[in-house]
């Protein structure tokens, strides 16, 4: 059963990237919007289930402070990663995200007394190994000699978002496995419910932010913002229904399974179907190095199933 579901929560985070990749909005302001619809809706979601199951609205303070400070993290991860989609490759970008799974794979081994298999440091060492490869691709398309310094500045801003990206989803996953480990696998629901309202709430508070600070002619418009709202409303809807389900999914495993398997192979898992999209339907294009790094990705996810 516990296979299924990885396997379920592993297609679901892959539409959620891919989800991303099908919205249709050029400015961050734009993107805050949109990431403020679909948490709503995820949101709505979840009360609309707790009528059926009341206990969900019950949730214990531990519940509603690592609640908060998943919605801000999973805030952060969402922003920093539609930046780094847009300013760089989908199939390198996803690796980064996906690579986070070292914060709650050391995590579960350091703070929780999980063991320390040989399968998984030898899987963490070669998703390390291929994180530098992807890091030190070189852009083959510049001349000899030449320096674009607008290029070079572009992809420096990759990097860093990439990197912030990586360091909060990686805390996601370590919020989640606290949480049940506090919460003896109880509450899961719960906390998604708090996450998720306070995303929605955190969206907001950015976006009306970049709205007053804005220029005038970037103030904000409702029948433009209507307009926007309406015509990503599929991505809109796929990212409610990916990052919730995909959410509940991975929370529950976290009080299950150890963090040191679970999230190195969701996570790992990750890079094989992105990937394979990026090429076959965005044409993306790999280098050598990243499809070195690539294949040592898939590698470690062998590697910690042995």
């Amino acid at each position: 059963m516990n296979i299924l579901l990885i396997v379920v929560a592993i297609l679901l985070f892959a539409g959620q990237t891919l989800s991303m990749k099908l919205i249709r909005a050029q400015h961050l302001r734009d993107r805050l919007l949109i990431n403020a619809g679909f948490t709503l809706i995820a949101s709505a979601g979840l009360l609309l289930f707790s009528l059926a199951q009341p206990d969900i609205r019950q949730v214990s303070a531990n519940t509603w402070v690592l609640g908060i400070m998943f919605g801000l993290c999973f805030t952060l991860t969402i922003i920093f990663y539609n930046l780094a989609i847009s300013a760089g490759p989908l199939s390198y970008t996803a690796f980064y995200f996906s690579a986070s799974m070292i914060i709650p794979a050391l995590t579960g081994i350091a703070a929780f007394g999980e063991a320390l298999k040989l399968a998984v440091a030898v899987a963490v060492l070669l998703f390390l190994a291929a994180f530098y490869f992807i890091n030190i691709n070189p852009d083959n398309g510049e001349p000899r000699g030449h320096v674009d310094t607008g290029r070079d500045r572009g992809r420096s801003r990759w990097k860093l978002y990439c990197l912030l990206t990586f360091l909060c989803n990686g805390m996601l996953a370590v919020i989640q496995r606290f949480h049940q480990f506090r919460m003896e696998g109880t509450e899961s629901k719960g906390l998604m419910l708090v996450g998720f309202c306070f995303a929605c709430l955190f969206y907001t508070l950015a976006y009306t932010v970049l709205v007053v600070t804005g220029n005038k002619k970037g103030r904000i418009s409702l029948s433009q913002e209507s307009a926007l709202l309406y015509q990503n409303i599929v991505p809109i809807l796929l990212l409610a229904a990916t990052s919730l389900i995909g959410n509940l999914i991975i929370t529950y495993l976290a009080g299950v399974a150890p963090s040191s398997y679970l999230f190195p192979l969701v996570q790992g898992s990750i890079i094989v179907s992105i990937t394979l999209c990026s090429v076959l339907i965005f044409r993306e294009k790999l280098s050598r190095l990243g499809r070195i790094g690539i294949s040592l990705g898939v590698l470690a996810i062998v590697v910690i199933n042995l």
